[in-house]
């Protein structure tokens, strides 16, 4: 997936030096394997303590054939540098069309490539494992 942060707001928690939580919302397209592309989106929930921390991500995917997939992603995230590198693990929900009654899990990577703020690059690398 490559996607793009469409907005993106953050609180200073003020517990901790450094402890901001943030609600970010991403867009963009997802590659699958067989040379389908389709469109995703979804909302970010983060909690990171000096650029570290967990995050939770909800991404629908939707397909020209009117066909959805909708996944549940949790993971951490660290920053080096400018990039943030994220890795988690996800949980299909569900979807619709060639989807409908998909269950499953799988894995996740993915580099930001600048501090996160409206318009910052995401590029992910999801594995999933599909069960109908």
């Amino acid at each position: 997936m490559i996607t793009h942060v469409t907005s993106a707001q953050s609180l200073d928690v003020g517990d901790v030096d450094g402890h901001v939580a943030s609600l970010s919302r991403f867009s963009g397209l997802a590659f699958l394997p067989d040379g389908t592309v389709g469109t995703v989106h979804f909302a970010s929930l983060a909690d990171y303590t000096n650029g570290a921390g967990t995050f939770t991500l909800f991404p629908i995917l939707a397909f020209d054939d009117g066909s959805a997939l909708w996944l549940k992603s949790t993971g951490t995230g660290m920053v080096d540098g400018t990039r943030t590198r994220f890795i988690g693990t996800l949980t299909v929900l569900g979807g619709k069309g060639r989807f409908d009654g998909a269950g499953g899990d799988g894995t996740l990577t993915g580099t930001r490539y600048t501090p996160l703020s409206v318009g910052a690059d995401l590029v992910s690398d999801y594995t999933v494992n599909i069960r109908t």
